[in-house]
């Protein structure tokens, strides 16, 4: 039975996990260059001053070209003119000039090195971008040479490497934030859901959604979860069908030992037609149990209430049930009140058969009641205590009612537990005997 299935066509290939991983990346990558593009145009805001040649830089060129020939200082000139300056030689003084008198008020604080030599601040105009400024120094010989900082790519994307860097790797991050988002969330969720498969058959399905991918898998999870459902209705019709006729049977049996002329025999088929009845009975509970988990309507109870109630039945009947810890506050658990009871009463049962006496308590731990019942029994090794819960596991390994039982008390109540939102524990006492827990959710006023 399908619940679900995921989109066909180009909308399942729009919503493939790796379509969507790979549009991410594209736009990260536009995003990115973007980002360059915005580094690289971006107005320059240094401030004119100081974008000016250095006056000890300055006075070395000015040395250099003072130095050597006219051929030689095309030289130069072609060496210096790479990079962030761009150097040009002239007869003199541009006729038409525009002089920054401030700038150069405040470069000639620092200018000590250039000597003598005249020099003018200006700007505009040269090499010298819009809005830019440029140094022009005498030489001895009448020439002057023109000296601009000139704001080219490799400079500029240099300034902001740092900047661009820094903006690609958030970017990325986020691009990979995302993309691990949208494969683990959705994947969180059918995770969940398989955990929790085993506590309530009887769960919601998962939405069909997200990646193709995903839509897929919640899709294949639903109807495992349908078939498993199935099978486990369909293995308690079968186990009830089976119940059902050899009780027949049974019947027969039973009033055939009637006529067993041997009091002793007779005594002993009625007794194992007894036992089979009641293994009948139990293996019939465990199967419905199990396979009806979060099936059964429950309520908010008080735990507590309930405990004392059925201690005092217990007593009443003369059974040695013995109530030796209450809890120090309300302890309301949303449960089904026969759940609780037939917990409590395979349990009683239990420490009865094998240890003579039960000690019942309820203790709250955090979120959680701890339904306990002891007993003064030997105990069980460890080895056997890990699959003591186990449908048809003994800690005594006769079969009789009185003695063994049948192995299935246990089952029922770590079967029962669960179907409430609980567990069993099972250990041993350091005084002696065993102690089993049964562990409940316990109701809040969201849950009420």
């Amino acid at each position: 039975m399908r619940t679900g299935s995921p989109p066909g066509g180009l909308r399942a290939w729009l919503g493939s996990l790796a379509v969507r991983i790979g549009i991410a990346f594209v736009v990260a990558l536009l995003l990115l260059q973007a980002v360059i593009a915005a580094a690289l145009i971006w107005p320059d805001e240094q401030p004119a001053l100081f974008r000016l040649v250095s006056p000890d830089e300055a006075a070395a060129i000015a040395r250099a070209l003072e130095a050597v020939s006219p051929a030689q200082q095309a030289l130069i000139v072609r060496a210096l003119g790479h990079g962030r300056l761009a150097v040009r030689v002239l007869d003199g003084f541009p006729a038409s000039i525009a002089e920054a008198p401030y700038l150069k008020r405040l470069y000639a604080r620092d200018a000590a090195e250039l000597g003598d030599r005249r020099f003018v601040v200006a700007r505009g105009a040269g090499a010298a971008p819009a809005g830019g400024v440029r140094l022009l120094v005498e030489l001895k010989n009448g020439q002057v040479v023109e000296l601009d900082t000139a704001p080219l790519l490799l400079r500029r994307l240099t300034a902001r490497l740092a900047v661009v860097g820094a903006a690609a790797a958030l970017i990325l991050l986020m691009v990979m934030v995302y993309c691990v988002r949208l494969i683990a969330l959705p994947a969180r969720r059918v995770a969940d859901a398989a955990r929790g498969l085993a506590a309530d058959i009887d769960m919601p399905d998962l939405p069909v959604q997200g990646t193709a991918e995903i839509a897929t898998l919640s899709a294949a999870f639903n109807e495992m979860k349908g078939t498993i459902r199935g099978l486990m209705q369909e293995r308690t019709r079968m186990l009830a069908a089976i119940a059902h006729d050899l009780r027949t049977y049974l019947t027969r049996l039973r009033l055939r030992a009637d006529f067993i002329d041997d009091a002793e025999q007779r005594r002993r088929a009625v007794r194992d037609l007894d036992e089979m009845g009641w293994l009948l009975d139990d293996t019939l509970v465990f199967a419905r149990e199990s396979a009806r988990q979060g099936a059964v309507a429950a309520e908010v109870i008080d735990a507590w209430a309930e405990l004392q109630a059925y201690a005092a039945m217990r007593q009443e009947i003369g059974d040695p049930v013995r109530l030796v810890a209450a809890p120090r506050r309300a302890a309301p658990v949303r449960c089904a009140p026969l759940a609780l009871r037939r917990i409590l009463s395979n349990l009683t049962d239990n420490a009865i058969r094998y240890g003579e006496r039960a000690y019942l308590s309820l203790e709250i731990a955090g979120d959680r009641i701890m339904l306990s019942v002891e007993d003064d029994g030997p105990g069980v090794s460890p080895a056997l205590l890990a699959r003591l819960a186990q449908p048809f596991e003994r800690g005594e390994p006769s079969r009789g009612r009185q003695t063994g039982g049948t192995g299935l008390g246990l089952a029922i109540v770590k079967a029962l537990a669960q179907s409430q939102g609980g567990d069993l524990h099972i250990a041993n006492r350091e005084q002696g005997g065993l102690r089993a827990t049964v562990a409940l959710p316990l109701a809040t006023a969201s849950t009420s």
